[in-house]
């Protein structure tokens, strides 16, 4: 299939000279464009010759190797190129050429945080004159000095310096040379390590260099704008004077300044280094002029580099109720997929192309009837792989306490639950937890209950109370007394429907002599840790969506206490800490952008709860588009 390009981006597919700047704004084709300028460099190769394509995430990479197949075919690309992230391709060249200056074989990567810290705690012990000089006898004030020491730390590896670097400084050289030994001794390199010791493989083994130089005759850099010193130089080591650069890039959407990334090294330090030839491509391709007129409004700060092609839609519709709203989005998906529309490519619309997007996952129930009534095949994306999913916080800490029931040694759900009650117990255990009585009063109320729940299924039983846990919190909640949030209650209810769906089907599926807890748990996560490619319609809940486009989206459920979430508004209303409502606006202008095309948000006035019909307002959010 012959891609139709702009005057721009034949220019910059085309160009011919060695080192090329390409600044490239959202939606303007840059995939495209990296896909046939890197089809044709091929062209000027000898056997044996690849380009190196770098990227910046695992999804680019996907993104890229898919287009480059479709272009290329399998064998000619895997013949001719090399596409992955920057680090993975520098491991690559750790494991096969790290011996070149005394790295040990199979290595692996040390990527958690708490395992580094673990690490560099064990190094300070080994370095008793760093601990006389920095730590004092306060144990919580120690545990900052230290995080920002290992801070400090990782900053400097990826500025690239080494612990001879700190030779003014023999005690910080001392730690640093400790902590690195002790990685290597275990067999690990730190993530910011993959980049300085490939660097320093490329710096100091000329002949390395030189070899990889041989095969790789062009250098393709994808999102550049996040480059930071570490990629940019030992990109530019492995260069050299030989290898052409193309990097393509755009200064206003740098998003990676934690990490040391500037948007200089693309728009000035490359330009002036390599001699760069800059080129620019105006027009956007992906977005429509009303989609990111809406997204303008949510977040004035948006803008988009280049000319809208497609003016698109952008509707806003009311209903009486979520029945109403289900049918409506299912009356339009059905037109749409019939007739498609003229601002969407060849002017058809197909399953795959179509989104729901809600605040919560429970918001769908509706139109996922509608659905399966009308035969149409979707996908429900809510949760990340091996989580818990539940929406409620009261539900919530219901499963953290499960966690910890049958995994007393499991510090990462303890701290989590800890939090969510806000708890000021520390190091504690979970009993000590559970009848914490320095926590709010509306917590205590709650962890009556929860206690009353847990303490059902720590009797040892034959059998796993489990579905009468639930029915004790199902009681709790529905007792007129009980003072929890509106909307809270919807979501604790819903929860609770799922939780008894689980069960349901463990029990189906297992015999009552393996039945426990802890069988239960695992296969509660295994399940929802089960990936499956997209098919049909995606419905996805907003965090699930990011990173993700589509040419038709429908965001439902827009009512106040939804989307935004009620706990958003109370935060605000209480103590008028606008956090979480800026997050609930961000978390609305990703909904909207993840549209190329066409956008509709709709809204119900009326809700079916268990306790009767409740009235419902608009999003703030929505009342703010329709002015």
């Amino acid at each position: 299939m012959s891609i139709s390009l702009s005057r721009d981006q034949e220019a910059v597919v085309n160009y011919s000279g060695k080192n090329l700047l390409v600044i490239a704004g959202a939606g303007s084709g840059k995939t495209r464009v990296l896909t046939e300028r890197i089809t044709k460099l091929i062209l000027n190769l000898k056997r044996g010759e690849k380009i190196l394509a770098i990227t910046f995430s695992n999804k680019a990479t996907e993104v890229l190797k898919e287009r480059l197949i479709a272009s290329l075919g399998e064998k000619k690309f895997y013949d001719y190129t090399y596409v992955g992230t920057i680090h993975s391709f520098c491991f690559d060249i750790i494991s096969s050429r790290g011996s070149a200056i005394g790295l040990p074989d199979e290595l692996h990567i040390c990527e958690s945080y708490n395992d580094r810290l673990h690490i560099f705690k064990e190094a300070i012990e080994n370095v008793p004159s760093f601990k006389t000089e920095y730590l004092s006898g306060d144990s919580k004030e120690n545990q900052k000095v230290i995080k920002a020491f290992l801070d400090d730390l990782s900053n400097a590896k990826r500025n690239l310096k080494f612990a001879d670097d700190y030779s003014d400084d023999p005690l910080i050289q001392t730690l640093f040379e400790e902590y690195n030994n002790l990685l290597l001794q275990q067999g690990v390199i730190d993530f910011d390590d993959i980049l300085r010791y490939t660097y320093q493989i490329l710096t100091e083994r000329e002949s390395v260099s030189r070899l990889y130089r041989k095969v790789y005759k062009y250098i393709c850099v994808d999102e550049a704008q996040d480059l930071n010193k570490a990629q940019y130089e030992v990109i530019k080591a492995l260069a050299g004077e030989q290898i052409g650069i193309t990097m393509v890039g755009d200064p206003n959407q740098s998003i990676y300044g934690f990490s040391g990334a500037s948007n200089e090294y693309l728009d000035k330090i490359f330009l002036a280094e390599f001699n760069a030839h800059k080129m620019q491509l105006h027009e956007n391709y992906r977005s429509s002029q009303l989609v990111i007129e809406a997204a303008h409004i949510i977040e004035p700060s948006f803008e988009v580099y280049g000319t809208c092609k497609y003016q698109g839609e952008f509707e806003i519709h009311e209903f009486q109720d979520e029945f109403k709203e289900a049918e409506y989005i299912m009356s339009k998906i059905l037109f749409l997929l019939k007739n498609g529309h003229p601002d969407v490519e060849n002017c058809s619309i197909s399953l795959g192309q179509i989104a729901i997007i809600a605040r919560n996952r429970y918001v769908f129930s509706r139109v996922e009837e509608l659905l399966k009534a009308n035969d149409l095949e979707y996908t429900l994306k809510v949760s990340a792989k091996g989580s818990f999913t539940s929406e409620s916080d009261f539900i919530k800490a219901f499963e953290l306490g499960i966690r910890l029931l049958v995994n007393n040694r499991d510090r990462l759900h303890f701290i989590e639950l800890e939090k969510l009650i806000n708890s000021k117990i520390k190091n504690g255990t979970f009993e000590e937890l559970r009848w914490d009585n320095n926590i709010s009063d509306h917590w205590k109320a709650l962890m009556l209950a929860l206690n009353n729940a847990w303490d059902l299924l720590l009797k040892n039983d034959r059998e796993v109370k489990f579905h009468t846990a639930i029915k004790l919190l199902k009681t709790f909640i529905e007792d007129a007394e009980t003072k929890i949030d509106e909307h809270e209650k919807i979501l604790i209810n819903e929860d609770i429907k799922a939780w008894e769906i689980n069960w349901k089907s463990y029990i189906k599926n297992s015999t009552s002599g393996e039945r426990s807890l802890g069988n239960f748990v695992r296969t509660v996560s295994l399940g929802s840790a089960q990936s499956t490619n997209d098919k049909g319609i995606v419905l996805s809940t907003v965090h699930m969506s990011k990173g993700l486009e589509y040419d038709v989206v429908f965001i439902m459920g827009l009512n106040d206490g939804v989307f935004p979430d009620y706990r958003a508004i109370n935060a605000y209303n209480s103590s008028k800490d606008n956090k979480q409502i800026t997050e609930e606006r961000h978390n609305m202008f990703v909904a909207i952008t993840r549209s190329k095309r066409l956008c509709y948000l709709t809204y119900p006035l009326v809700k079916e709860t268990p306790w009767g019909k409740k009235r419902q307002t608009p999003s703030r959010f929505v009342l703010e588009l329709e002015r």
